[in-house]
């Protein structure tokens, strides 16, 4: 726990020292929250053919920086809690249960975002990819069925950080002197997230993300 605090302290530090020294470098900077679901999985290797995994959905939202290199190019760093993870379902001598992952990161992309608006429009199309790094804040199983339900904490066996690539596209309004942002991404998860893995083995998130933001 201590070792997230001090990862996650870094990055808070880190995007506010971006903003306030490297400002007078950027032609334009604007503050953003946004928010919206997540629709997650996770790649296992050998894969899982008893019981498949399916996508489970959660929630996401947070904030961004985006900072104007040009009229079309911007670095973009973001602070996101994501909830990750999936479920899978199991019918045990006429009873259906259903098991859920539930793994929760607090995620940091930092994104190059280029956008391609038509001179007079309202409209801003983008696209933008980008690495991140997320920090584990919560790992736990739920199993419900027949009425009952159970839940386990299994952080210990989730790895505190994982990293990979996001890919997405996004959609402006101009409304003032901001915008209305619809934003589709998908995380590709490259960390072998669980601990104690045998060769050969892997767990690994991949999670499509859909939020609506505004940008001051």
């Amino acid at each position: 726990m201590k070792k997230l605090s001090k990862s996650l302290s870094l990055v808070v530090m880190t995007l506010l020292l971006v903003g306030l020294l490297a400002s007078p470098g950027f032609s334009d900077i604007k503050f953003g929250v946004k928010g919206g679901l997540s629709l997650s999985n996770l790649t296992v290797k050998p894969e899982e053919t008893a019981f498949p995994f399916d996508n489970k959905t959660g929630v996401v939202g947070g904030i961004s920086l985006n900072l104007g290199l040009s009229r079309m190019f911007s670095v973009q760093p973001e602070i996101l809690y994501v909830q990750k993870g999936s479920k899978a379902s199991e019918t045990v001598e006429g009873v259906e249960l259903t098991g859920k992952y539930e793994i929760d990161y607090v995620e940091v992309p930092l994104l190059l975002n280029f956008s391609f608006a038509k001179p007079g429009s309202s409209f801003v199309p983008s696209v933008y990819a980008g690495p991140y790094a997320g920090f584990n804040a919560r790992a736990k199983i739920k199993i419900t069925g027949d009425g009952e339900s159970y839940s386990q904490d299994f952080k210990d066996e989730i790895k505190d950080t994982e990293f990979g690539l996001t890919f997405g596209i996004g959609l402006g309004k101009k409304i003032g002197h901001g915008k209305i942002v619809l934003d589709v991404r998908y995380d590709l998860g490259l960390t072998n997230i669980a601990e104690g893995m045998a060769e050969g083995e892997s767990v690994k998130n991949k999670t499509w993300l859909f939020m609506l933001g505004y940008c001051f």
